[in-house]
């Protein structure tokens, strides 16, 4: 069995509808319908097996706000492409390590790149801008042979590193020059016969370079008593020479996992701490983290995958009703891992949420699983909880998308992951936290059905047609214990229409920001990527786009738009004892109803505020409250805003 193919598919046999909840109330633990028919309903696995699945979870989304419906409005970032590639799977999973926010206003970036159809001449493309301008679009590659899946990082003496995985000779190809963005590359091969590297530049001075990949690859042999370790390689002197090869962090050896997909996973580095997190369909989310430049390492399962050392040619999920006939549909990740640390050297981790179904023979997923998972250190042992989803534009309760009764054709491209995933995440010097993700869009397909979002009306899909994906952006003041809407990066020219039949995916966020978020995205005008998967063919090449974002767009607040009173609302500190200051900026003066309720709904307190123009600050007194979570309700002119108060 080799884990880095996933072939097993299980199909919601539907109509033209995939229902999904909203935030209607003080507490946002409100069912959210994913599959094509609410509560229960069929499912087609490969071979036939049938199974059931009522996808119905409640959504524990610390204090997350599912996105309102939109206005149509323009919004002040910019873009520039800087070039382009024939080749569109930039991952089979996680995102790589792709753009660097230099400190001096310089920006390095790279990609998969391709001008040959056929990819002969894959391998890294690379742009850099300057402070005042990017480069011309490159024309060819890198590398001096055929490379793909790509990194890059920055040292602390402004050199850069970029490390690839090779076809032809099964090594991981380093590139390095002495000064970001001009003179000769030099290139060298690591000596690591492996696939799917990820790269993060960290240690005292910046010259350590962190190295994970995967030893397997499609068909590879088992290395260490693992199909798919998951290895670290690593260099304290910016890549001259390097004390660890291949090496298989005791944590995550045979003992504890029988291996690891392809492109599940992902490195950070800030200093001496190193943070990976890996996970899939059938391997817990686990976090590995060093305080020591990777000497030595602890362990934290985030997510727990329902049967430990899962073999799913052996095993099955489990069967907790054997009056079903079926086994168990249970959670998991979609292999689509991020991990950011912020300047407290906090570990944040994101991916995608997936459901998958073993019945001893294969292990198959369902594709129209929803929902964007987060977690970090300060949640200790409490779960992971959802913080994003496919975005309802027309208001009706549903994802209007098509879906096959016959269980063949997906109504979106065919990535096999979420239908929200794909995370990359940063921070900036104020401790805000950035998380960029791709989700199916319900505006019109490429077949032209859809909810139009210009007209505001709904042609239901009926025919075979996809929809598309849109990549997103949103922030957190509050180290992830709320966030705000997120925005739609994808062509949002809505006064034209323009975002219609486009596709964004594979965004890559800078992991240090200022007052600007820097990510480039992979955009082209056919869903899916049509490199592995025949059903999504692709013509011509992607554009690789590079997004510069203002913090002040990221408006933050429940459902904030640019027509509201408040432009911001925060709660700080959270978690919190004692008392807790809520911040309001209102654009006039106005009175403020705000309460707290508790997990079921409860009102604890409420008071009634006079505010001004202006910030305003409301002490909060929450000394008499127990250790829990809690919800701040705060009602302006006519409007209510929601956020999660964490209470230790």
């Amino acid at each position: 069995m080799k884990k880095s193919l996933l072939i097993g598919l299980a199909f919601g046999i539907g109509s033209t509808a995939v229902a999904q909840g909203s935030y209607t109330g003080p507490t946002p633990f409100t069912p959210q319908k994913i599959n094509p028919i609410a509560a229960k309903q069929s499912a087609v696995i490969r071979n036939d097996i049938g199974a059931t699945d009522d996808f119905e979870t409640v959504v524990n989304n610390l204090g997350a706000k599912k996105p309102s419906i939109a206005t149509p409005t323009t919004k002040a970032f910019t873009s520039a492409t800087i070039g382009n590639t024939e080749y569109q799977l930039q991952s089979n999973a996680a995102i790589c390590n792709r753009i660097v926010n230099n400190s001096d206003g310089t920006i390095s970036a790279t990609w998969t790149f391709a001008a040959d159809p056929a990819w002969a001449d894959r391998g890294t493309g690379y742009n850099y801008f300057d402070g005042v301008s990017w480069m011309a679009a490159p024309t060819v590659r890198l590398e001096s042979v055929r490379t793909g899946f790509t990194n890059i990082g920055v040292t602390g003496s402004n050199a850069e590193v970029v490390v690839a995985h090779t076809t032809a000779t099964a090594d991981l190809a380093f590139l390095k020059r002495a000064t970001k963005g001009t003179g000769a590359w030099t290139e060298s091969m690591l000596g690591v016969p492996d696939v799917w590297a990820r790269v993060s530049v960290g240690g005292p001075a910046g010259q350590s370079i962190h190295v994970i990949s995967q030893t397997t690859g499609v068909s590879g042999p088992i290395y260490m008593g693992q199909d798919g370790a998951l290895a670290y390689t690593r260099s304290l002197d910016g890549g001259t020479t390097w004390d660890k090869i291949r090496t298989v962090i005791p944590q995550i050896d045979s003992s504890s996992y029988l291996g690891f997909g392809g492109d599940s996973y992902s490195i950070d580095a800030r200093g001496t701490t190193i943070a990976i997190v890996a996970g899939g369909f059938d391997v817990d989310v686990v976090l590995i983290k060093s305080t020591d430049d990777g000497n030595t390492w602890t362990k934290t399962i985030v997510e727990a995958f329902a049967v430990p050392m899962f073999d799913a040619t052996l095993m099955t999920t489990g069967d907790t009703n054997p009056a079903d006939g079926a086994p168990d549909t249970v959670d998991a990740s979609d292999a689509c891992m991020n991990v950011v640390l912020d300047a407290s050297n906090v570990a944040h981790v994101f991916y995608g949420r997936m459901r998958v179904v073993g019945d001893g023979a294969a292990l198959s997923y369902f594709p129209y699983t929803d929902g964007l998972m987060y977690w970090n250190e300060t949640m200790t042992t409490n779960p992971p909880v959802m913080i994003a989803g496919v975005k309802d534009y027309n208001g009706n309760g549903q994802m209007d998308i098509y879906t096959d009764p016959g269980g063949v054709t997906l109504g979106m491209g065919t990535y096999q992951r979420s239908m929200t995933s794909f995370p990359s995440a940063g921070i900036d010097a104020t401790g805000k936290l950035f998380v960029t993700y791709s989700s199916v869009f319900e505006g019109i397909n490429e077949v032209g059905e859809g909810y139009d979002i210009a007209a505001g009306t709904l042609t239901p899909p009926t025919t075979a047609g996809k929809s598309f994906r849109h990549q997103y952006l949103m922030r957190s003041d509050d180290n992830g214990a709320t966030w705000c809407d997120p925005i739609d990066l994808t062509q949002p020219d809505y006064a034209n229409n323009g975002f219609d039949y486009h596709e964004g995916v594979y965004g890559a966020i800078a992991k240090n920001n200022g007052t600007d978020v820097h990510l480039i995205v992979e955009d082209d005008q056919s869903p899916g990527h049509g490199v592995t998967v025949t059903a999504d063919p692709q013509s011509g090449p992607a554009n690789i786009i590079y997004y510069k974002v203002p913090v002040v767009d990221l408006a933050c607040g429940s459902s904030i738009s640019e027509n509201d009173v408040l432009s911001e609302i925060t709660l700080f500190p959270n978690p919190a004892n004692g008392s807790v200051s809520l911040t309001l900026n209102s654009a006039k003066a106005a009175k403020a109803n705000v309460t707290v309720y508790n997990m079921v709904g409860q009102a604890i307190t409420t008071m009634d505020k006079n505010v001004a123009v202006g910030s305003n600050t409301i002490k909060l007194d929450i000394s008499a409250f127990n250790t829990g979570i809690y919800f701040v309700s705060t009602i302006v002119d006519g409007k209510t805003y929601s956020q999660k108060l964490i209470v230790k």
